[in-house]
C-alpha cells in the first residue's frame, strides 16, 4: 500500500472496502447528495487520513466554495493547435468552448510529452499530467488505451471525444453514431438502384472506421447484396488496378473513409478518364470542411463535431457535480449526410 503523496483514490478504496466512485463522492464533498452513508464516509475519510492523501489545489478550491468555477482540462493525443475553421477538429474545440462558458467552467491546455511513436502521453514518471484539472476533456485519433484505463483506474473523471473502447474499463464518451448513418446512406444508394460496391478504408482501425465498415456491412446484409472485401490502405498503397478490378466486378458506388484516400482515388479516376457519377458514385464517410478534393463538395456524411464537443462538457461537469445522477455516460449523436453532385443512379 503506498502511502503520502503516492496515494490515490484507488488505495483508499481498497483500504476502505468501497468502490472508487464512492471515494471520489465523499473527498469531493459529495458524499450526503449521493445518499451515502455516514458510516461509509466516515470509513473512506479515516482511510484517506491514513493513508496521507492530499487532494489537488484545484481540488480543494472547489471544496471550499460551490460556486467556485470547475476548471477542465483538454488533452490531444496529436498536436492540433493552432487550427483554423477549414481545420477537422474546429468545431469540436468551438463546442467545447462555446459549453464551457454556458457552463460557467474554466479550460486548460495539456501538452505533455510525445512517447517514442510521436503520440502525447498522459503519464510521465508516473504522474498523470491532468492532476492539475477537476476532470478533462480527451480527443485524439491515436488514443493510449493504457493512459485511459490507468486514468480511470486513478478515479480522474474524464470524457473521450469520440467512440472508444477500453478493455476492462467502461471510459464515458461521446461519439458520432457512425454506425447507423452508414446504414442509412447504403439504404439511398439501394433505392437509387446500386448493388455492386467496393469500400475503402483507413489502414489504422479503430472503433469510428470499424463502425463504419459494420453499418455497410449489415446494411447490405439486409438487403441480401453480397458484401465486397474491403481495401484498408495508406493513400501512397491506392493503385489504379484496384479501381480496374472494382468496376470490372461491375462496382457502381465506391464509399470511402477520409479525405486523404478520396484525394488518391479522384486522382485515378480522372487519369482512367471516368466521370463521377456518371461512372461510378462516390461517397465520403466524414466531412471534407475544405472541400479541396476535387474543387467541389461531395457527396458525404456529416458529423456533429461541434455538438459532440458541447455534449462533451455538459456529460463533465455532471461527472464532477452530481457522480451518481441517472444520465447515459456512452453516447453516440446522429450524424447526417447529403447525396449530391457525386452519387447518380449507376451506370447501364
Amino acid at each position: 500500500m503506498r502511502r503520502g503523496q503516492g496515494s490515490r483514490q484507488a488505495d483508499i478504496a481498497r483500504e476502505a472496502g468501497v468502490s472508487q466512485s464512492t471515494v471520489s463522492q465523499v473527498l469531493r464533498g459529495a458524499g450526503d447528495l449521493s445518499r451515502i452513508s455516514p458510516e461509509t464516509q466516515r470509513r473512506v475519510l479515516t482511510a484517506a487520513r491514513r493513508l496521507r492523501y492530499t487532494t489537488s489545489p484545484q481540488q480543494r478550491v472547489a471544496a471550499q466554495s460551490r460556486n467556485a468555477p470547475l476548471l477542465l482540462g483538454v488533452h490531444t493525443f496529436e498536436p492540433i493547435f493552432p487550427t483554423s475553421i477549414g481545420d477537422y477538429y474546429f468545431e469540436f474545440l468551438q463546442g467545447i468552448e462555446e459549453q464551457a462558458g454556458i457552463e460557467s467552467c474554466n479550460l486548460v491546455l495539456f501538452t505533455a510529452a510525445r512517447d517514442e511513436g510521436g503520440i502525447r502521453r498522459i503519464y510521465r514518471n508516473g504522474v498523470n499530467g491532468l492532476g492539475q484539472a477537476a476532470g478533462s476533456l480527451i480527443l485524439g485519433h491515436r488514443a493510449h488505451l493504457d493512459d485511459l484505463a490507468r486514468l480511470a483506474a486513478d478515479g480522474h473523471q474524464f470524457v473521450y471525444i469520440g467512440h472508444r473502447e477500453v478493455p476492462g474499463v467502461e471510459i464515458c464518451y461521446v461519439g458520432g453514431d457512425y454506425r447507423a448513418a452508414t446504414g442509412r446512406i447504403v439504404d439511398d444508394l439501394v433505392a437509387l438502384g446500386h448493388r455492386s460496391f467496393g469500400y475503402l478504408g483507413e489502414s489504422s482501425r479503430y472503433e469510428p472506421q470499424a463502425d463504419r465498415w459494420d453499418g455497410f456491412a449489415a446494411a447490405l446484409d439486409r438487403f441480401g447484396l453480397p458484401v465486397p472485401t474491403p481495401a484498408y490502405v495508406n493513400p501512397d498503397e491506392l493503385t489504379a488496378q484496384w479501381l480496374d478490378d472494382s468496376l470490372a466486378a461491375a462496382t457502381t458506388a465506391i464509399l470511402v473513409e477520409s479525405v486523404s484516400l478520396l484525394r488518391v482515388l479522384h486522382a485515378i479516376i480522372s487519369l482512367r478518364g471516368l466521370r463521377i457519377p456518371e461512372d461510378v458514385s462516390v461517397v465520403l464517410l466524414v466531412d471534407d470542411p475544405n472541400g479541396e478534393v476535387g474543387g467541389q463538395p461531395w457527396a458525404a456524411m456529416h458529423i456533429p463535431r461541434n455538438a459532440m464537443g458541447a455534449w462533451a462538457v455538459r456529460l463533465l461537469t455532471a461527472l464532477l457535480t452530481d457522480p451518481a445522477g441517472e444520465y447515459e455516460r456512452q453516447v453516440l449523436l446522429p450524424c447526417s449526410h447529403t447525396l449530391d453532385r457525386t452519387v447518380g443512379p449507376p451506370r447501364t
